[in-house]
């Protein structure tokens, strides 16, 4: 796809600034109209600069896609044309990674867990929203050895789409777990790695996620790890009643997509059943009875 007179004058201005070299590999599958499109348009950005190398291949795996490439690791992935409102975000991942690019504006300290974490962005080329997530992932991406991100057309990814009931752009999927929606700010999305690889952490963030009001997101979250659902039970004896009934609203969630939980989570129920506070006990016995309604 050949980029506009405009597109191209900010690929100039931004490629410009290049120090180090990057790749740009197109791993094809044999869907050609894209392939060709996005062979396009990564030879048009190789053109631009020097430090830019196009490599091609064949690959089934995450294919047609095109990846930014530094020393041999490939931290992002997009599976569509950074087109449109896309192409900013784009250009400043691949100068990052040609410059070694760093995230000034946070002060976290991220975990190095032994697996892999992946970020996976919908987006729409005209969302207005959706270029701020995509470069907060990728940044984050190319600092952290062990986060990739992938960004896929919301439109056009109909199998993903379905599996994450993905109704709105941005959504960002952590590790196939925690959904988030909207415009995320980096600390929301490193809050959601932190909770998806840090057992510690998931708590406080479920108990933020209710608080917000976000008991759908907590209960689909709980559907994907059920060592989530333990924490939404135990949660039912938080004092904040919007947090209490956050987490009934969010286990009932769960129960409907998955109404065996109800006795795997008898034992965590029982430790609610002889709290020592009596409306505990009261709050647990009512919602009981109620979620019988989901076996």
């Amino acid at each position: 796809m050949a980029l506009s007179g405009l597109e191209l004058r900010r690929a100039e201005r931004e490629l410009r600034s290049l120090e180090g070299s990057v790749s740009l590999v197109l791993l094809k599958d044999g869907d050609e109209k894209l392939e060709s499109e996005m062979e396009e348009f990564a030879r048009t950005l190789a053109n631009l600069s020097d430090r830019i190398k196009l490599k091609v291949e064949k690959s089934s795996a995450q294919a047609p896609a095109l990846a930014i490439e530094k020393a041999g690791r490939r931290a992002v992935v997009y599976r569509t044309l950074p087109t449109g409102k896309e192409l900013k975000p784009f250009l400043e991942t691949l100068k990052a990674a040609a410059n070694g690019g760093s995230l000034p504006e946070v002060g976290l300290k991220l975990l190095n867990p032994e697996r892999k974490v992946e970020l996976l962005i919908f987006i729409t080329s005209v969302c207005p929203h959706c270029a701020k997530v995509v470069k907060r992932c990728n940044l984050l991406a190319l600092r952290e050895d062990w986060i990739k991100s992938v960004v896929v057309d919301a439109l056009a990814e109909e199998r993903l789409r379905e599996e994450y009931e993905v109704t709105a752009t941005p959504t960002l999927v952590v590790d196939g777990k925690l959904k988030l929606e909207g415009e995320a700010s980096l600390e929301e999305i490193v809050d959601a790695i932190e909770a998806v690889v840090d057992k510690g952490k998931q708590r406080e963030v479920v108990r933020h996620m209710l608080e917000k009001g976000l008991a759908e997101k907590a209960g689909e979250w709980a559907v994907r790890e059920e060592g989530i659902a333990e924490v939404l039970v135990d949660l039912i004896a938080d004092q904040n009643m919007r947090v209490k009934i956050g987490a009934m609203l969010a286990l009932e969630e769960l129960f409907k997509a998955k109404p065996e939980m109800l006795e795997k989570l008898g034992r965590a129920f029982e430790k609610l059943l002889t709290h020592e506070k009596e409306n505990v006990r009261g709050d647990a016995a009512w919602f009981i009875e109620r979620a019988k309604k989901f076996i």
